[in-house]
């Protein structure tokens, strides 16, 4: 009988060891999720003024990293709580915070939360889903700690041949110091299994938006030739979710008897 082929797992260790690199080297991958963060603080900011969670609401950002996205959002001046399994990030994180912003880092388990229920006005699963084995598990959790009526915001990978390629295999034509294994295909989730897994953690999908490089502007073309990361190499939105997609979810109200 044919053995299954063991499926890679994710590296997520070589996180602890970029230390400033998060910001500052464009030749690694992470310049890329640096690139791409600022749609992604622009979508975050949109679908939270859009459900009246305006300044001051109080955000937790699980996957935090570096603090691309909490960082902006507490300079905005909402209260952000920022977790990241990776303490080494985390301290990267809270060194590069706005001054006097409310925004708190801590190292900690997506899948043991140590805040109480209801306790936060959205929570961001962003670039994070697809770094864990049981995303079902971290969405609950996530959605524990979420007011009735709160947004949880995700993004991650969808599981297409087309993802596979240019997520996995023609990253490292744009970055030289790319990480064996920093994504894995088996991890990526469609978007009708991430829309059951919420379903099932009491939140109702409330609609999705891909993303994608900006294929035809001149600075994907210069990450290619020089295998640096350009500095205005950016993302767009389209209608497409074949390759990496946002959305949220709504925290639906419990109903009395």
């Amino acid at each position: 009988m044919r053995e299954a082929t063991k499926q890679p797992a994710v590296n997520n260790q070589f996180y602890d060891e970029l230390g400033e690199r998060w910001y500052n080297d464009d030749e690694h991958i992470i310049a890329l999720l640096r690139a791409e963060s600022r749609l992604k603080l622009a979508y975050v900011k949109q679908v939270l003024q859009e459900h009246q969670i305006g300044p001051g609401a109080r955000l937790l950002d699980v996957g935090c990293g570096a603090g691309f996205l909490s960082n902006g959002l507490a300079a905005d001046a909402y209260e952000v709580f920022g977790l990241d399994q990776s303490a080494d990030s985390v301290a990267v994180a809270r060194r590069h915070a706005p001054k006097a912003a409310k925004v708190h880092y801590d190292a900690g388990n997506a899948y043991s939360l140590t805040y109480p229920d209801a306790s936060f006005d959205a929570v961001l699963l962003m670039d994070f889903l697809e770094h864990v084995d049981e995303p079902a598990r971290a969405i609950r959790e996530a959605s524990r700690v979420l007011r009735a009526g709160g947004l949880m915001v995700f993004y991650t990978f969808n599981r297409t041949v087309i993802a596979k390629y240019l997520a996995i295999d023609a990253v490292s034509l744009i970055a030289r110091d790319c990480p064996k294994h920093f994504h894995v295909w088996h991890l990526f989730i469609k978007p009708a299994e991430l829309e059951d897994m919420a379903a099932r953690a009491g939140l109702t999908v409330g609609g999705f938006q891909g993303l994608r490089p900006s294929f035809l502007k001149w600075p994907f073309w210069s990450s290619l030739l020089k295998r640096k990361v350009h500095p205005e190499f950016d993302f767009q939105f389209t209608s497409s979710l074949a390759l990496g997609y946002m959305g949220f979810a709504v925290k639906q109200q419990v109903r009395s008897l």
